[in-house]
C-alpha cells in the first residue's frame, strides 16, 4: 500500500495543480479574449473602411469622368464653330486633325485619372493587409502568450 500512495500522490498534486491552473488561467484570459476579439472587430473595421475609401475613389473617378466628357464636348462644340465661322469644315485635313488632338488630350486624361485611381485603391489595400498583418500577429503573440502562462501555471 505504501507504493500506492507514493505513486497516487504526485498524481493527485499534479491533477490539484491542472484544476487551479484550469481556474486561473480561465479567469486571467478573460482580458486575453477580450483583447483577441478587439483585434478581431478591428480587422472588420479596417475592412469596411478600405471597401469605403475604394468606393469614395470610384465616385471620384466617375465625377471626374463626368467634367471630362463634359468638357470635352464643350470644347468640340467650340471648336467646330470656330471651324464654321472661318468657312473651314472640322472633317477636312486640318479641322480634323485639330478635332483628333482634342480627343486624344482627352483620353489621355482618361488614362491619367484612372491610373491614379487605380493607385490609390492599390495603397488602400496594401495598408489594410499591413495593418490586418500587424493585428493578426499581435493576436498570434497573445495566444502563445496566453498558452505559455496556462503552462507555466501548470508545471511551474
Amino acid at each position: 500500500m505504501g507504493s500506492l500512495s507514493s505513486v497516487i500522490s504526485p498524481i493527485v498534486s499534479v491533477g490539484a495543480k491542472a484544476v487551479t491552473s484550469a481556474g486561473s488561467y480561465v479567469l486571467s484570459n478573460t482580458g486575453t479574449i477580450n483583447q483577441l476579439n478587439d483585434i478581431t472587430l478591428k480587422n472588420k473595421q479596417l475592412k469596411e473602411d478600405a471597401d469605403l475609401q475604394k468606393r469614395k475613389n470610384l465616385l471620384a473617378l466617375q465625377e471626374k469622368e463626368t467634367n471630362r466628357v463634359s468638357k470635352l464636348n464643350q470644347t468640340l462644340a467650340t471648336q467646330r464653330a470656330n471651324f464654321g465661322s472661318q468657312g473651314v469644315g472640322s472633317v477636312t485635313g486640318s479641322g480634323d486633325a485639330v478635332i483628333q488632338g482634342i480627343n486624344e488630350e482627352s483620353d489621355i486624361e482618361r488614362q491619367n485619372n484612372q491610373a491614379k485611381t487605380d493607385l490609390d485603391n492599390q495603397s488602400v489595400d496594401q495598408n489594410y493587409r499591413h495593418q490586418r498583418d500587424l493585428n493578426l500577429l499581435q493576436k498570434q503573440q497573445l495566444k502563445q502568450k496566453s498558452a505559455l502562462d496556462y503552462a507555466t501555471g501548470l508545471f511551474g
